[in-house]
């Protein structure tokens, strides 16, 4: 960023923002917009924003190491209301709102403010402790060590309430109870992992010392039969449909073409393509570098008509910033593309080509077998 960036900012806004506690971090935060991936007319929304926030803190006495959560809320519900300030001025609550988060992140970032550490009670510091035993002793995913943390809280604020962790405390007709008002609405496939939470977490406790025989005959052992639900997946000539649908005039139909045909040609799991990174593309010997679950790294060739995708995609749509990951979002902030992300841009294509009702998700490319050639 140029160092005059502001100087072309209205007159008003320089004026604040000079004159204002947050003078010697305007520009840096300007900066910290552009690296982002932010346009210059957001960039200029964002620092008007920040500059009647600017204006508000000196005429109140305030200075930048008051500045947090609490203090960007009071602005934005009391003052910004019945502000009388000199116009022009920001007053879109919303605007407001987004441009003090990125400011508080920033001044964080470069500890101009205090980062707040909010005080961690006994459920999550019995959470914490059962997640660290997930993930030394288990191994599990982040995904599904978050699933078992979901259930656990739950689990312990039904059989502790208010009182303190204590799995002494629990009773054989706590578990039972807290399975049984699970199992009228859940699907079976969410109740084994239900179950395979709570059973994960008493075998954790168990290696404490705590006597946990007594629940193993109220943990039920729920049926999954090989065959009780075949794999559903589009037919050939769906697929090539659904490829034929995505707009590849525009970088985001490039980029959007390239995931599925990482999914398509490879049967990649959703999570294994958000995770890919420029690195793990070998084009001379024409290989893709998979992070797979439980740590486990493959190396897979790499298709034909897959790498010219993403060569298509790297060297035509794919937007420059810091980010190593391949598949970036096409909008500011341009980092790493979620699974989230690519999902709801499948699910777009998948109803504009007239597919809406047969799509069934990232995860049915998987049991698709296409026919491709290698690089």
């Amino acid at each position: 960023m140029s160092s005059n960036a502001l100087s072309k900012r209205p007159r008003r806004v320089r004026e604040w923002l000079r004159g204002s506690v947050l003078a010697s971090a305007a520009e840096g935060y300007e900066g910290y917009l552009e690296s982002r991936g932010h346009t210059a007319l957001v960039i200029a929304m964002y620092v008007g924003g920040v500059a009647h926030f600017a204006h508000w803190l000196t005429r109140t006495g305030r200075c930048v190491g008051d500045i947090d959560e609490a203090l960007i809320n009071r602005f934005i519900d009391r003052h910004a209301p019945a502000c009388r300030c000199v116009q022009p001025c920001r007053h879109r609550r919303r605007d407001l709102r987004l441009a003090l988060i990125l400011l508080l992140q920033w001044l964080r970032q470069e500890r101009m403010v205090a980062t707040v550490v909010l005080p961690r009670g006994p459920l999550e510091a019995e959470l914490d402790e059962f997640e660290r035993h997930l993930i030394g002793v288990c191994g599990l995913a982040a995904s599904t060590r978050y699933r078992y943390l979901h259930v656990i809280r739950h689990f312990l604020k039904a059989c502790s309430g208010s009182q303190p962790i204590d799995i002494a405390r629990v009773t054989v007709h706590d578990v039972r109870g807290f399975i049984e008002q699970h199992c009228e609405h859940w699907q079976p496939a969410s109740l084994r992992l239900l179950v395979a939470a709570v059973r994960s977490y008493l075998r954790y406790k168990a290696l404490g010392g705590a006597v946990v025989e007594p629940f193993a005959a109220v943990l039920p052992r729920l049926p999954h039969w090989t065959l009780e639900s075949l794999p559903k997946t589009l037919r050939q000539a769906q697929i090539k449909r659904l490829l034929e649908a995505f707009d590849r005039t525009r970088p985001k139909g490039l980029r959007d073409y390239a995931i599925a045909r990482c999914l398509i040609d490879l049967g990649l799991r959703a999570i294994e393509v958000s995770r890919l990174t420029l690195e793990d593309i070998d084009w001379e010997k024409g290989t893709l570098t998979i992070r797979s679950k439980g740590g486990r790294v493959d190396l897979l060739p790499l298709p034909k008509a897959l790498g010219t995708a993403i060569a298509q995609y790297l060297r035509q749509a794919r937007p420059q910033n810091h980010s190593r990951a391949l598949f970036v979002r096409c909008r500011a902030p341009r980092d790493r593309l979620t699974t989230s992300g690519m999902g709801e841009a499948l699910r777009c294509v998948a109803r504009q080509c007239g597919l809406g009702s047969q799509y069934m998700g990232m995860h049915g490319f998987r049991h698709y077998v296409p026919r491709c050639t290698m690089v």
